[in-house]
């Protein structure tokens, strides 16, 4: 049922690819049939070299740019949640009006397929809060796409895991969402971590986040400590941005004078998932040490190529290269977009999600990172350091208007303070893994 066939979709340029390997690039149309005779045979392959099919320079018409289809596509399964996370984009918790059937998702996961979407993050709300969770994850998995799951974890149970097909990928949040700590607790939550135990018995790959914000500054070295001690791959550490229910809570959002306390936690967290590059590989020192396993992460570099498309286009990846779905089957550039109502593109109850790809993101699209007026005199961007943050719904949020800045003045500072930082790490020979080498 494991699908491992390779995903493209095909434009002007040419095709673009989730290659086996976890990259994702653009190739020459002279590559589709062997893509498609390894998709047909992938019992029987025994492997597929496209190297020399690579395009490292596509040229593409940067008027309304966009992708045939998504490379990441995300489905709001439903938006009925068991927690009330004070700093949830989504405002998660009740279901929506009218939200999808599941034999519309079901549909929607079709159309995706045969769009050539590359990857889909299958989220909520709460994704097993859906009473038809694992029956759509299975669907999905029967899909040339890469599927990705993210989940609170606390009603992941060993039922559901054992029927779910191996090697799914989880991405559990973990974080401590109000002051008083009484929604979701430390690491040490029992629940929580028996869930863990459970994903990597059931043969599952997990990895955890941290939504960062005033109140869980002291838990987050914890956090990172807890992983290291249980084998756990490096967390992801995320900045709370000011939307959703966090536009309502603004006291949990992070300002200036927090600054030196949060980078002290930061780059302690950080120093022990670093290694230098004068070092055995981290393959190497695995093998070498049979008694450390270490969990088996399959790569898959969609954000990184929508990335590399921003950078390269001056555009940004929502409703480009990225899409989001509601529950009620609403469809928006991203989950910002979707968490102010802004900018929704269409329907797919009411349209094919193909037609209002093509059709519904017009205004959106005529959006260029030029527009941004205020990043010219900003630090971030006179360093040339990468910002997220020319975002139109966070810039309503942060400044009032669209096209100024999404960023807070705390988040600008990090930015600064974090490229420091690793331009020294860099200097100074180290890098960045997912494993911390003092696991055990």
């Amino acid at each position: 049922m494991m699908s491992r066939a390779v995903p493209y979709q095909e434009n002007a340029t040419g095709l673009v690819a989730l290659l086996p390997d976890g990259r994702v690039r653009f190739l020459h149309p002279a590559a589709k049939p062997a893509i498609d005779a390894y998709n047909q045979r992938l019992s029987q392959a025994e492997g597929l070299d496209l190297e020399d099919f690579i395009i490292d320079s596509p040229l593409v018409d940067l008027r309304q740019f966009h992708l045939s289809a998504p490379a990441i596509a995300f489905i709001e399964t439903t938006n009925l949640c068991n927690l009330r996370c004070t700093h949830c984009y989504a405002s998660s918790g009740e279901r929506r009006d009218s939200e999808m059937s599941t034999n519309c998702i079901l549909r929607l996961l079709d159309e995706f397929a045969e769009m050539g979407v590359l990857q889909v993050f299958l989220t909520g709300g709460e994704l097993f809060a859906h009473h038809d969770a694992v029956d759509i994850i299975r669907y999905a998995r029967t899909k040339p796409f890469s599927t990705q799951i993210f989940s609170n974890g606390l009603l992941i149970t060993e039922e559901k895991l054992r029927r779910i097909p191996p090697g799914q990928s989880f991405f559990v949040s973990f974080d401590t969402a109000v002051p008083e700590r009484t929604i979701r607790g430390r690491m040490d939550f029992p629940k929580l971590r028996k869930c863990f135990e459970l994903i990597k018995q059931h043969g599952h790959v997990v990895r955890t986040a941290v939504s960062v914000h005033r109140y869980n500054i002291g838990d987050v070295e914890e956090i990172f400590g807890w992983c290291i001690d249980n084998n756990y791959p490096r967390p992801q550490w995320l900045e709370t941005h000011p939307i959703g229910r966090a536009l309502l809570h603004p006291h949990i959002l992070l300002t200036p004078d927090q600054i030196d306390e949060v980078f002290a936690v930061y780059t302690r967290c950080m120093d022990r998932y670093q290694q230098s590059m004068n070092d055995v590989d981290e393959r190497s020192d695995a093998s070498q040490s049979p008694d450390r396993p270490r969990p088996a992460i399959a790569g898959v570099e969609t954000i990184k190529f929508c990335q590399q498309l921003e950078r390269a286009t001056g555009q940004e990846k929502c409703g480009r290269s990225v899409a989001y779905v509601n529950s009620s089957g609403d469809v928006y550039p991203c989950s910002n977009c979707m968490s102010n109502n802004a900018y929704k593109a269409g329907n797919i109850v009411e349209r094919s999600f193909k037609e209002v790809w093509e059709e519904g993101f017009t205004d959106f699209r005529n959006i260029v990172f030029d527009d941004f007026d205020r990043c010219k005199t900003c630090a971030v961007h006179q360093n040339d350091i990468w910002c997220q943050f020319k975002c139109p719904p966070l810039s309503m949020n942060v400044t009032g208007a669209a096209h100024e800045c999404g960023a807070t003045e705390y988040l600008r500072i990090f930015m600064l303070r974090a490229n420091e930082y690793w331009s020294t790490r860099k200097t100074q020979g180290f890098k960045l893994q997912l494993m911390a080498r003092t696991a055990r």
